[in-house]
């Protein structure tokens, strides 16, 4: 029996891991413009009209995504959203040297390797006004 909560014990620790622990799995991301009006979207899913939008991504879908504000009359705006290696994945190497942790956890199951690197964005559609 000892073993056996010995293995749950040890496992419970494994299932975490460092970046998903402390900065989760998902990014908030907000978008903003100068422009009135403006629609903004994730891909094309729309995410806000006016001046501002807001969405919530996995870490996973950070790399596939561009945000985009479009605004009728007006050019485009676009940016993919920029990511980088989260350090507090490394914390993993204490735990099980990074095997599970990292390898498993962090890089495939959740994404949580990596962050964003900016989740404020300002992109206005360019209006040629006369």
């Amino acid at each position: 029996m000892k073993k056996i909560v010995s293995i749950v014990v040890m496992l419970s620790f494994f299932i975490s891991s460092c970046a998903a622990m402390f900065h989760g799995t998902k990014e908030t991301i907000h978008v903003r413009s100068e422009e009135a009006d403006t629609i903004f979207f994730v891909n094309n899913r729309e995410i806000g009209k006016g001046t501002s939008g807001v969405t919530s991504l996995t870490k996973k879908e950070l790399k596939s995504v561009v945000l985009r504000a479009e605004k009728s009359g007006c050019n485009t705006k676009s940016s993919p959203i920029e990511t980088e290696f989260d350090s507090v994945t490394l914390l993993g190497i204490l735990l099980d040297f990074g095997i599970v942790s990292i390898l498993l956890i962090d890089w495939g199951a959740t994404g949580a390797v990596t962050k964003a690197s900016q989740t404020d964005y300002l992109l206005t559609p360019e209006c040629h006004k006369l």
